[in-house]
């Protein structure tokens, strides 16, 4: 099926990718998704049965969507700044950020839009029956008790359960819920799975992806190429079909991770390059380790300022702020 929606490529850099300004349609974008993650969580917090519900979750995964198409870099940007700090309401905001990483690989594998609509509602509701005990895990460094892994364990079946009781009757929605903790068989192709499990298996791959990838109060998130390798990589080494459709989404180093440039320079991801290990970047600080007075953009494809490694979220002072770096120059 042929995907109907078409998001921005990643671009050659310009010199407007260090700019210190945005263009109002950006710097609306912050609070837009703010706005957005607010109504899902009222949304999951009092999941209704009086039928308004299901059409409101509806608008807000096409919210999503519209402003991923809108600009992806931004919303990947922000997600991924904000998964580096551990959140009041951790639940909610994994899964709006998995559902903006879910619709960036569904677009890559060419997923038609019905389904993809069907996956990020997926996608924002497959925790809706442990979103309590999901926020307070990650302020715990114990393990689950034996009665919180009885309700992870079954929160899967216990989440499509519960929509269904809210009124909700698409299948695939429904399907991909109960599917997305269940690994296929190992011998068994990404091509021979039903439709319906590949989409499960794009959503419970950036499910751990993400997870990876987001702060927890006794522990850092993990650097995205770090997140990449335990989460995208089969036992050869090498990216699976999922796996691949996620890092070709997002890039070797997703905007709003750091990394270090070959000239000694630390800087941040502002937007995805045209090739996966050449992103579009802004040096934060100099490689006399002070930090610069204006973020200062890079080009990756330049040797003098080619990534040399990943830095840790814990080793920079942050979150940097979009308009600082000014994140896109599409709009």
């Amino acid at each position: 099926m042929n995907s109907l929606t078409s998001y921005p490529e990643p671009s050659e850099p310009s010199a407007a990718a260090g700019d210190d300004l945005v263009s109002p349609s950006q710097a609306a974008l912050p609070s837009d998704l703010t706005a957005i993650h607010h109504q899902l969580l009222t949304l999951l917090r009092a999941p209704s049965q009086e039928g308004a519900w299901v059409s409101l979750i509806d608008g807000v995964g096409r919210r999503i969507r519209a402003l991923v198409e809108r600009d992806a870099d931004m919303a990947l940007y922000l997600q991924v700044q904000s998964a580096q700090r551990v959140q009041d309401h951790y639940s909610s905001q994994h899964a709006l950020f998995c559902a903006v990483v879910v619709d960036l690989c569904l677009h890559h594998l060419n997923v038609g839009d019905a389904e993809r609509q069907s996956a990020a509602l997926a996608t924002l509701t497959m925790n809706l029956s442990m979103m309590e005990l999901q926020n307070e895990l990650i302020h715990r460094e114990r393990t689950p008790t034996l009665d919180q892994r009885r309700v992870i364990d079954g929160h899967a079946q216990a989440g499509a359960q519960l929509l269904r009781q809210v009124g909700v009757q698409d299948p695939v929605w429904l399907e991909i819920v109960e599917l997305h903790h269940t690994d296929p068989p190992p011998e068994t192709g990404f091509a021979a799975l039903s439709p319906t499990q590949r989409l499960a298996s794009v959503v419970r791959r950036v499910d751990v992806f993400t997870a990876k990838m987001s702060s927890r109060r006794f522990r850092a998130g993990m650097p995205a190429t770090l997140a990449a390798r335990a989460a995208c990589l089969g036992p050869d080494g090498r990216p699976d079909v999922v796996g691949s459709a996620v890092i070709k989404s997002l890039g070797m180093y997703p905007p709003g991770s750091y990394v270090k440039l070959a000239s000694g320079e630390v800087a941040v991801v502002t937007r995805r390059g045209v090739k996966a290990n050449e992103p579009v970047v802004a040096s934060l600080v100099g490689r006399d380790g002070r930090p610069l007075a204006a973020a200062t953009p890079r080009d990756t494809a330049d040797r003098s300022h080619a990534v040399a490694g990943i830095v840790r979220p814990a080793e920079v002072r942050g979150p940097v702020p979009p308009v600082r770096v000014g994140v896109s120059d599409r709009l």
